[in-house]
């Protein structure tokens, strides 16, 4: 069995904070009045952010802040330093970074304070988080898509702490990989304004759906039950998400893991083992009370039992099972079932106790809410209630009666977590003598850890009692009265010596000021020492950099034979940009040699997400004499760190040849110098950039723009095809297949199931086009071009690169930005 792991708790306010302590949290995360990625939560002023730092402090708590979106250049160089500073001074325990540049500028100017990367770095194995050590980073947080049997390796691969989540709300995309919100709405996930368009209807052209519309929605997460396995295999930290959610979830949902965490730690697989065999009704009500707060359908355990991305096949609850697909909100619990209506009532016979207060909805079978009330009176489990109805409202017999709050859960729950004094407790002796300074000490032990801390304050010189001599309870009863202060005494140790006289005001006095230098000692020892503002870095400009004369390079990149066809047959394209996710190695042997022959230059492109299998999968392949990697490739365009780490660990390739895909998210100086550092020195201009601020990017040297594509919305390791209709793995004419969405809008989508590294990936039907905006604009400088094909057929890839194709496209965010 492994350490016990940290429970770090989300806090949306201050109130959630204090919840999440009260409820027994190692730790919370919170996000900032800027650059966090709930930018709707209510985060915290710096005022209210300090305070905060010091009230988890005082509890033994630690404070992660999230600085998790992605940065632009001007926010980075002109508002992050000032930001940081009065946190990292007043003890911040840790900041949560997306951004590579903010890792790297965070690193310089703010040594000492640990980083923990994100999620949204879709980090799947150690080898690509070891890029990440020598810039400061302790923790990894991998993506949510992987197997008990992919962390179990990661943790093998590194040192680095592994903070994995365990509860809460899940993404259909790879966190950190989906531009839906941005392109189709313009608030981005990136910029932590996320519109949540997973949560929205969708119909599938020609084939059947789920049990409901929303095929993209999944349920929430709950591995309560898989605690032991993940301790076992040494996860670091057990993260609950739900910075969105009320005080009451995040302080109950913190307190049950907690208690499971402590009993596994406390009693060890057997013994955990048999607690809960003895124990039933308690874990069954446990869980009914998390659903209570908040579940979307149940729960799911998530991918963390599955097989995806394994390329051997999945488990059915790896898929369809951990979707939501009749209802995207929560979802209540089912407390009982409609008996008969009339035209003023409606009876309904309860299956569980309601109370008054309660909330419940009546629903069909397709669950499409009819009705909703709340509950007047407390009733017991098989009890026939009436109640008026809305008319109009379709309620037939046999109807669902769900309850979507639970009163009295609530309450129990405020008196337990959140009209709490939030005291600490602390020990004390007071010794008065004649002759003497009053004299008082007092000491906290604080944390898991019990780190005591103390303090001693001396009062006036105690004099002799003239007439009635002060008795240790009357000292006892004022000094007791802590009233405000963080503090209560558990015990308090009275010693007078000698009939002795004690004003009032005088133990108030001493009171206040020895617990206040005790608060001051507690919180003062994480201080640190103020650094200086950083001074402007000299970065690779792209004069400097830029081969070439004035004309632009065109490449362009192909999934399929007959784009490839089409591309070699026009002279402008000189790079050609080959996928591994449709064609054979026989099919990509041929295309090199075509490519060659027509004096174009051939790169390979690696896999969006590069998980433990598909690294082994090219590992053997880099092995073979007449492999793919035996011909001798211009270069290679990656979309991940542990792309990077592979072709240099594992093929010996230099970085020189490396160019990074536009999902790198290359926003800022800071990004480019942390992969000039690494040696890569090619990049791909941003999709969410807009034109004028890409006409500052002179920092990115050798720098390709995409001027036509069906932009990637999302990367899945969920599948469309697997839900509705069934696995295409092992079913050749089933891969590869593009599946049409649309939305209720009738905007339209494209799903194709890319089963050789088992994710999808979901395309804007309508094309980026700026091939002619960008040729016109001179203060973009000498970039290159990139045309990206991916479900055309050969005769549309024929009109785009003439230009004559009448398809509706549209120009992304070159003109229109984000928020």
């Amino acid at each position: 069995m492994g350490k016990k792991p940290e429970i770090l708790a989300p806090a949306g306010s201050l109130q959630a904070l204090k919840a999440a302590v009260a409820a027994g949290c190692d730790a919370v995360y919170i996000g900032g009045s800027r650059f966090g990625a709930r930018a709707y939560a209510e985060n915290p002023k710096e005022d209210e952010m300090i305070e905060a730092i010091a009230y988890c402090h005082l509890h033994g708590v630690k404070l992660y802040m999230t600085v998790n979106t992605l940065l632009k250049n001007r926010e980075l160089e002109d508002s992050l330093f000032s930001f940081l500073l009065p946190y990292y001074e007043a003890g911040l325990d840790a900041v949560i970074v997306q951004d590579v540049g903010v890792l790297r500028f965070v690193g310089r100017h703010f040594r000492g304070l640990p980083i923990h990367a994100s999620t949204q770095m879709t980090l799947t194995m150690g080898e690509g988080a070891e890029i990440l050590k020598k810039y400061h980073v302790t923790r990894i947080v991998p993506a949510r898509e992987l197997t008990i049997g992919e962390l179990s390796r990661m943790r093998r691969e590194t040192d680095l702490e592994m903070e994995v989540f365990v509860h809460g709300a899940l993404c259909y995309c790879y966190s950190g990989q989906c531009l839906f919100s941005s392109m189709c709405g313009g608030r981005s996930g990136n910029r932590g304004r996320c519109a949540q368009p997973c949560r929205m209807p969708y119909k599938t052209e020609g084939r059947k759906d789920l049990a409901g519309d929303y095929l993209l929605s999944p349920k929430e997460l709950c591995n309560l039950s898989l605690l032991p396995e993940l301790t076992d295999i040494g996860i670091d930290s057990f993260k609950i998400e739900g910075r969105m959610k009320r005080p009451e979830y995040t302080a109950f949902v913190t307190s049950v893991y907690r208690k499971y965490t402590d009993l596994y730690g406390l009693l060890g697989k057997e013994g955990y083992q048999k607690y809960l065999c003895s124990h039933g009704k308690e874990w069954q009500e446990d869980l009914r009370k998390l659903a209570e707060l908040y579940n979307r359908s149940g729960f799911t355990q998530g991918y963390l039992e599955g097989a995806a991305g394994s390329m051997e096949g999945h488990r059915a609850d790896a898929r369809g099972d951990m979707l939501a697909s009749q209802r995207p909100k929560h979802g209540g619990v089912l407390v009982g079932r409609v008996v008969s209506v009339n035209k003023e009532k409606v009876i309904y016979r309860t299956e569980k106790r309601l109370s008054a207060q309660d909330v419940v909805e009546f629903r069909n079978k397709k669950q499409i809410p009819s009705y909703e009330y709340t509950v007047g009176q407390d009733a017991a489990a098989g009890k026939e209630i009436g109640t008026r109805y809305l008319k109009g409202s379709r309620i037939i017999p046999g109807d669902f009666v769900y309850r979507t709050k639970d009163a009295a859960l609530l309450e129990e729950i405020r008196k337990r977590f959140l009209e709490v004094s939030g005291q600490v407790p602390v020990q004390g002796k007071f010794t008065a003598e004649p002759g003497k300074p009053l004299d008082f000490q007092v000491t906290a032990a604080i944390g898991e850890g019990q780190e005591v801390f103390g303090a001693e304050c001396l009062g006036a010189v105690c004099e002799e009692a003239k007439k009635q001599p002060a008795d240790c309870e009357s000292a006892r009863k004022i000094l007791n009265q802590t009233g405000n202060s963080p503090f209560y005494f558990d015990k308090l140790e009275i010693v007078l010596n000698g009939g002795v006289f004690l004003p009032v005001g005088e133990l108030k006095k001493l009171r206040r000021q020895v617990l206040g230098k005790l608060q001051e000692n507690i919180i003062s020892h994480k201080y640190r020492e103020t650094v200086l503002p950083p001074e402007q870095e000299s970065i690779c400009r792209q004069a400097d950099v830029q081969q070439g004369g004035d004309g632009h390079a065109f490449s362009a990149s192909v999934l399929l034979p007959g784009q490839l066809a089409e591309v070699l047959r026009y002279p402008e394209v000189s790079t050609v940009y080959l996928h591994t996710e449709v064609m054979g190695a026989g099919e990509l042997k041929n295309a090199f040699r075509c490519i060659l022959e027509t004096g174009k230059s051939p790169w390979l492109v690696f896999p969006v997400v590069f998980r433990s299998a598909a690294w082994e999968r090219f590992k053997n392949e880099w092995g073979k004499k007449d492999g793919i990697f035996s011909l001798g490739w211009d270069g290679y365009l990656v979309k991940n760190m542990e792309s990077v780490r592979f072709l240099d660990k594992i093929a010996g390739i230099s970085r020189d040849k490396i160019r990074l895909d536009h999902n790198m998210y290359v926003m800022n100086e800071e990004a480019c110098r942390f992969w000039q550092e690494q040696g890569i020195h090619k990049f791909t201009l941003p999709l969410e950039a807009t034109e004028q601020e890409m006409e500052e990017f002179s920092f990115l040297p050798q720098s390709e723009i995409l001027i036509y594509g069906k932009i990637p919305l999302m990367v899945s390791a969920q599948c469309i095809q697997y839900n509705t209709e069934k696995c295409a793995f092992g079913r050749k004419q089933l891969q590869n297949r593009c599946i049409m969405l649309a939305d209720a809008k009738k905007r339209q989508f494209e799903a194709v199931n890319y089963c050789r590294y088992c994710y999808n990936i979901i395309y804007k039907k309508e094309p980026l086009y700026i091939r002619e905006a960008v040729l016109g604009n001179q203060r973009l400088g000498r970039v290159d071009m990139r045309y990206s094909f991916t479900t055309e057929s050969q005769m549309e890839t024929e009109r785009v690169l003439k230009g004559t194709f009448e398809e509706k496209n549209w120009c992304g965010h070159f003109r229109l930005g984000i928020q």
